[in-house]
């Protein structure tokens, strides 16, 4: 199928989609056990979305019972926040070739999920099936066998008919989940869209009964690429709703590393104005922010010194989620990875959250400061968008 037929499919199921709510939702990526009800509550989601790294405890390096993280997805729960979990199968990491099926490999993860979903399991309203599948599977497991099958499409089916559904099936009070296959990071991507094992899951997902919808990631660029993801996912997974558990514009960030504070006028004149040296690398102020703190004002003051940088960018995300079908879009809630030490090859994840506990001054009563970069529309948006309590 060529591009132009993909778009004219998408453009003909457009107004499928208005029955979808575009509900916004806080995301924990890995790290389930830095939930705070404090800045949930202040946040006003009514949703929590977690993916625990399963090897982890596969491995003995974290333990079930009483883990930290698990126990505060739990609260989470009893608290009557709605929970989007999954795990990350961290497959690539570990240089771990995906398990035979039937095999003792195969067995003890499955075990390790089982037992996860044991204690989790009450609280879960949808269940994700992979995380970043396609960065975190050796490139051999997919692409297809000689028998024409997919080691991670086999590993997916599985894990839902021989691990999800049957521990959900036998839970008579809290039900089956929603489940949603993913989630698939920069689908606009070529490289993806011509992988054999994400294609492979998209139909997966299209045909399947027991799938209600796809799983997308959305780190990008430049926001064309949003569209360019959707458009691709659409021409495959047509109708059924589709979650966002994670988008950024961590890309264009971290592209944006060695640009100078004085590569304009106004960006001198910023430099000068909070005592920063004009030559001054990017990389370089967000290490000052990272390890002494600025203010508020001048995080936000910064920012609208970059002709790149796109203004309530969680506008232009909802004005895409809301053309595409999408259901539920999470994002972060605190920093997780603030580098000290930035080069300009660091990552730059700690410019996305709604607060920043390690980047920003403390507000006057000692709380953290929300992000003046999104905190507002994201709050506008979340009330927005929740459904009707009557």
């Amino acid at each position: 199928m060529n591009t132009t037929h993909r778009i004219v499919i998408v453009y003909l199921f457009f107004l499928s989609f208005n029955g979808y709510s575009q509900e916004l939702g806080s995301n924990f990526n890995h790290n389930p056990e830095i939930i705070d009800f404090k800045y949930l509550r202040e946040a006003q989601v009514n949703w929590i979305r977690t993916t625990p790294r399963i090897m982890d405890y596969v491995y003995g390096d974290l333990r079930i019972k009483n883990d930290p993280g698990l126990s505060r997805v739990v609260e989470a729960g009893k608290k009557g926040y709605k929970l989007a979990f999954g795990f990350r199968w961290d497959f690539a990491k570990n240089n771990m070739r995906i398990p035979a099926p039937g095999s003792p490999e195969e067995k003890a993860l499955f075990d390790t999920a089982s037992k996860i979903l044991e204690v989790v399991g009450p609280y879960v309203n949808i269940f994700k099936l992979g995380n970043e599948p396609n960065l975190e599977t050796l490139d051999q497991d997919m692409k297809k066998r000689s028998d024409g099958t997919i080691p991670l499409m086999d590993f997916t089916e599985r894990l839902l008919y021989e691990v999800v559904l049957p521990h959900f099936k036998n839970d008579t009070v809290a039900g089956t989940p929603d489940i949603y296959v993913g989630s698939f990071p920069a689908l606009f991507e070529k490289r993806f869209q011509e992988n054999q094992a994400v294609n492979a899951l998209l139909h997966f997902t299209q045909n399947n009964p027991d799938i209600t919808g796809l799983s997308l990631h959305l780190h990008i660029a430049d926001t064309t690429e949003i569209d360019r993801a959707f458009v691709y996912a659409r021409s495959i997974v047509r109708e059924k709703p589709i979650i966002v558990p994670e988008f950024s514009l961590h890309r264009l960030y971290r592209s944006k590393l060695s640009e100078p504070l004085n590569i304009n006028e106004v960006g001198r004149q910023f430099a000068l104005k909070y005592g920063r040296d004009p030559e001054w690398k990017l990389y370089q102020w967000y290490e000052a922010a990272n390890t002494k703190r600025v203010s508020p004002e001048e995080w936000e003051a910064m920012f609208a010194t970059r002709d790149w940088y796109p203004q309530h960018y969680l506008d232009i995300y909802f004005d895409r989620f809301e053309k595409y079908g999408v259901a539920l879009a999470t994002y972060p809630l605190l920093q997780q990875s603030c580098p000290e030490d930035m080069t300009p090859d660091s990552p730059a994840w700690f410019i996305n959250p709604i607060f920043c506990q390690k980047s920003l001054e403390l507000r006057a009563d000692g709380s953290v400061s929300p992000n003046p970069l999104c905190s507002k529309d994201f709050v506008d948006i979340v009330n927005t968008n929740k459904p009707s309590e009557n």
